[in-house]
């Protein structure tokens, strides 16, 4: 995070990177000196609870899911040989590999 100081000398606005000490001008030349900032003290009247007491965050995603789709286009002239046996080779994956239950994967089969 950049900071705005003045220049001592000419007061050319300059951006200080986070942490410098000092920054030359490049309009006079001039060494700015920046005074490191107070470290900031939490609020003595405030009451804060102890760190992991509270309720658990509730979860990121909800239900896994998954639909997987195998279309072979029987009858036509782009017939795919095997759709069948990839749909079932997928589900198998997404149960044993990812800890899919079987009730949320969704299996399309068609021509």
């Amino acid at each position: 995070m950049m900071m705005l100081i003045d220049c001592s000398r000419c007061r050319t606005p300059l951006q200080l990177p986070h942490g410098a000490p000092c920054i030359r001008c490049a309009i006079c030349g001039a060494i700015t000196h920046v005074a490191p900032a107070p470290p900031v003290e939490p609020n003595r009247g405030a009451v804060q609870p102890p760190p992991g007491w509270g309720p658990p965050p509730p979860p990121v995603h909800g239900r896994k899911r998954a639909v997987v789709c195998g279309i072979s286009y029987r009858h036509s002239r782009y017939e795919l040989k095997g759709c069948i046996n990839d749909v079932k080779c997928m589900r198998h994956l997404l149960m044993t590999r990812f800890n899919f239950p079987d009730d949320s994967i969704i299996m399309l089969n068609g021509p």
